[in-house]
């Protein structure tokens, strides 16, 4: 043990720091001088009092690396950079303490003190051993004779050390009733070969890490290439196949992968072997692998994988394989897979073009077995992802202290691997982070996906807080995916379970109760539809729509939201209303790609106008799926960053919609007033939709429509690309494209399993009357701000009373377009001068400063810069300094042409 190491060491620093640290003689003296460990002149020296290999320095001494003295083992941790148990693993070495073979493999002797004869006592404690005691394993006699095939053991396999001495074995049990396989590790107990039981009052399987099996094959061929593969009897069967390899395996099956000792493969101080991963086919086995390949590089390896054909059965490995050396070969070859660059390299190696790894960095899921993932840098703080919660930590240089980094890995972690004589070494600890920050590069926290349902690389992926679906099935959130994004745990959603998804057939009563509903306009039906069966989708679209649905008072706008849209929508809903505000519902969304329910969206005071902008502004950043992100900053300096992917469904009497970028990203549906019809067949009306969305829209139905639309992302994706084409054209304008384009594409995944034609898509769009939504949004900005100058109401001084006009019939007076008994045009034109305006020809002019106008667009987006706007206009154009009333109203001015007006 570590006492017992220190005891023999005592007197032998000298000689083990210049074996295993490089040390010369004249750096292990009594006399000032550079540190090797940190450098500098003199701040160095080494004294070796009482033997204990002491040492003293200036600048990285003492257990906080900020000046003092350590022993022995201390300076040849610091100057290797290693840990403490591999630290002490190499003395033991060196020293000659560890019997014959490897030591890392055989049990450590354990002192009885209680007259027990030097028998192993009972151990509580050890991971992995549940609540009955351990006891420790012996190491066997080297005649010992294999152990008796009993009691169902039908195969037996030893596992020994380096030297070929055996240590224990592993039996095959024959499968019981379900099928499944059963294995039992034989140990050397109390003279014998311990055959384990449930009744034991102890467990004594070997310790980890266990030797490979294999391993003495590894020393003996020092330079064949290696093939690791699943099972011992795979292993003998490979061996047949590929005799130019060593054939290695591991104990316990696929979740064993951290148990066993890979270090062999990769000895201190030499490059890794070149190894060849071959998995058996099936989920499980693929997975291992993919966990070992990512090992394996971080030990330096040459790692290659197997990707076996998908003929296959389920579960075939190489001991099924009935072929010859020829055809062995060429199926490795035909079947070989290299890892991606990134994958491949081995640890410490540069990336030739420093670039961010792609879809082949460490898996989301983390899956390596190690507490924590360290993700990279960015700015001034790191950001690691838990193995434990699966969530991602971003820490602060700052933050790298005691209490931050237990919530990385527990403290017997930190324990093992930075012990110091007062517990933990944090500094050592934020140091070595630090390094592992900048060798996984720089980080984009853009990279974090929360919940919903994704596009990653080309394939469809629903993030449901807890768990991932893929094409592959479900699987755990810390589970390894591969994936360039990392997808963090969150509070879990039910998503649609394990329902069937619904048939064109049953999808159809969704639809016939959508268009029930009594619009102004009957394609209002079919774009609600389209937003419901995108919306669970949202964060996997090119394009995310928004809806804004206005109704007065009884016209059925509740009914629509709390009995169809939210039971449709399920748990993936975000439902708000009120006085929401912008930054509660941008750090609600957080990383999620989520639908957004917002009721009473009103915005009848001046503050609930500024409110609903901003959560407009939020809503226009969510459509598109662009690199650009939204940037708030803090009081300290620090920069977040947010990536919205929801669509909005909005509710409220009116729309707040002022922006001509707002009017193109919202569809408006409008409910006829209830007025409209007679009293008794308004009733009748809603008595039947009534009892039809008691009975059809259910939660269940909601499931179900999510598993129908998850299922047909890359459709719909496809889809939506056709109609919006088909919209563009019909629209003549790319915006409405992209939005009623992507509507229809999901409306029309009710009607189809299979992506529409361009002519169907046409046909589709040619059904319905889109007159009303094409004008609400055909008006470009610069068209809009003219108009909000010509409909301000001026104020006219006439002779013998004041009278008001807005600014368009005073430029028709003015043209001599127009008569009125009150105003004549010369007036008209003096009237219009003061407001920064004047008529020349067939021209208005309108001035770039000129206050009056700054006050009329003081509400708008276009205040400060109305005259660039305005250039936009068909004919506009710049005009000198021009003089239109007075000193001062001298300024430069948009020329427009009254054809334009």
């Amino acid at each position: 043990m570590a006492t017992d190491l220190m005891t023999a060491a005592n007197g032998r620093w000298r000689e083990i720091l210049e074996a295993l640290a490089g040390l010369p003689a004249e750096q292990l003296s009594n006399r000032h001088q550079p540190c090797p460990a940190c450098g500098g002149r003199d701040r160095y020296r080494f004294d070796d009092r009482d033997g204990n290999g002491s040492w003293f320095c200036n600048q990285c001494g003492g257990k906080d690396h900020l000046g003092g003295g350590g022993t022995g083992m201390d300076l040849l941790m610091r100057v290797r950079r290693w840990s403490f148990r591999l630290a002490c693993e190499e003395v033991e070495r060196y020293l000659g303490l560890e019997p014959q073979g490897n030591g890392l493999h055989r049990p450590q002797p354990v002192s009885s003190g209680n007259g027990s004869g030097g028998k192993a006592p009972a151990a509580t404690g050890l991971p992995g051993h549940g609540s009955r005691p351990w006891r420790q394993p012996e190491v066997p006699p080297a005649d010992a004779a294999p152990p008796e095939l009993e009691r169902g053991a039908i195969a037996q396999w030893c596992y020994r050390d380096a030297s070929g001495a055996q240590l224990f074995w592993i039996q095959r049990l024959c499968p019981g009733r379900s099928g499944r396989k059963g294995f039992l590790h034989r140990v050397w107990l109390d003279g014998g070969w311990h055959r384990p039981s449930r009744r034991d009052p102890f467990s004594c399987e070997w310790p980890a890490p266990r030797p490979l099996y294999g391993l003495p094959r590894l020393g003996q061929r020092s330079e064949a290439p290696v093939l690791v593969v699943e099972g011992e009897g795979t292993a003998d069967a490979a061996a047949r196949l590929f005799p130019e390899h060593v054939v290695i395996s591991w104990a316990n099956g696929t979740n064993a992968i951290g148990k066993a000792d890979w270090q062999p493969l990769a000895p201190l101080g030499l490059t890794g072997r070149a190894v060849t991963l071959w998995p058996d086919a099936d989920a499980p086995g693929r997975k291992a692998m993919a966990r070992l390949a990512a090992l394996l590089r971080d030990q330096g390896c040459l790692v290659q994988l197997v990707d076996p054909s998908a003929e296959l059965p389920q579960g075939w490995d190489l001991a099924d394989a009935n072929w010859t050396l020829a055809e062995a070969a060429e199926h490795l070859q035909q079947w070989l897979q290299p890892l991606p660059a990134e994958a491949a390299r081995p640890a410490g190696a540069s990336d030739p073009e420093d670039q961010e790894p792609a879809s082949d960095e460490p898996p989301a899921g983390g899956g390596t077995g190690d507490p924590f993932q360290c993700l990279g840098y960015d700015g001034e703080a790191s950001y690691y992802r838990s193995g434990r919660s699966g969530q991602v930590l971003r820490l602060a240089r700052s933050a790298h202290t005691a209490t931050h980094l237990v919530a990385l890995a527990p403290l017997r972690h930190w324990e093992t691997l930075y012990p110091s004589r007062t517990g933990v070494n944090w500094a050592a600890v934020a140091s070595d982070l630090y390094e592992s920050s900048i060798a996984a590069g720089l980080f984009c926290p853009e990279r974090v996906r929360g919940r919903g349902a994704w596009w990653d690389d080309g394939r469809p992926l629903l993030h449901l807080g807890d768990r991932l679906v893929s094409e592959e099935g479900e699987q755990p959130i810390t589970a390894p995916y591969r994936s360039r994004f990392v997808y963090q745990r969150m509070s879990r959603l039910d998503g649609p379970g394990d329902v069937a998804p619904l048939s064109v057939q049953e999808a159809a009563v969704i639809v016939g109760i959508a268009n029930r509903f009594r619009w102004d306009v009957p394609a209002s039906g079919t774009l609600l539809v389209g937003w419901v069966v995108l919306g669970p989708i949202c964060g996997s679209l090119r394009w995310r729509p928004h809806i804004w649905l206005t109704a007065g008072a009884g016209s059925g706008k509740s009914a629509i939201l709390d009995r169809y849209v939210t039971p449709l929508l399920g748990d993936f809903a975000l439902l708000v209303s009120g006085s929401t505000t912008e930054a509660g519902l941008r750090q609600s969304i957080g990383s999620d790609a989520v639908p957004v329910v917002f009721d009473e969206a009103e915005s009848n005071e001046r503050p609930d106008q500024q409110r609903m902008q901003g959560i407009l502004a939020l809503a226009r950043v969510a459509s598109s799926e662009s690199g650009a992100a939204l940037l708030k900053g803090s009081p300290s300096g620090e920069v977040s960053r947010y990536r919205v992917r929801s669509m909005f469904l909005l509710s409220s009497i009116a729309t707040a919609l002022k922006q001509g970028a707002d009017h193109s990203r919202f569809a408006q549906l409008s409910l006829r007033n209830p007025a409209d019809l007679a009293k008794a067949e308004r009733e009748a009306h809603w008595a039947g939709l009534d009892r039809d969305l008691e009975r059809h829209i259910t939660p269940e139905l909601g499931r179900q429509l999510i598993a129908r639309t998850v299922g047909l992302i890359p459709m719909i994706r496809q889809a939506a690309g056709v109609f919006t084409r088909a919209a563009a054209r019909h629209f003549d304008s790319q915006r409405l494209g992209d939005q009623y384009g992507t509507l229809l594409a999901g409306a029309w995944s009710l009607l189809s399993d299979v992506a529409p034609t361009e002519a169907e898509a046409e046909l589709c769009i040619a059904s319905h009357e889109w007159e009303s939504y094409s004008q609400s949004t055909e008006l470009a900005d610069e068209q809009r701000c003219l108009q909000m100058i010509l409909q301000y109401p001026a104020r006219v001084e006439c002779a013998d009373r004041t009278v008001t006009r807005t600014i368009g019939e005073l430029v028709e007076l003015a043209a001599h377009q127009a008569h009125d008994l009150e105003i004549s045009a010369e007036l008209a034109a003096q009237t219009l001068a003061r407001q920064g305006l004047r008529l020349e020809q067939d021209q208005l002019l309108v001035s770039n400063t000129a206050q009056p106008i700054g006050a009329i667009l003081r509400e708008t987006a276009w205040a400060n810069g109305w005259s660039v706007l305005l250039l936009r206009l068909s004919g506009a154009q710049r005009r000198g300094p021009v003089r239109f009333c007075g000193a001062g109203m001298v300024t430069r001015a948009v020329a427009i042409p009254l054809a334009v007006l």
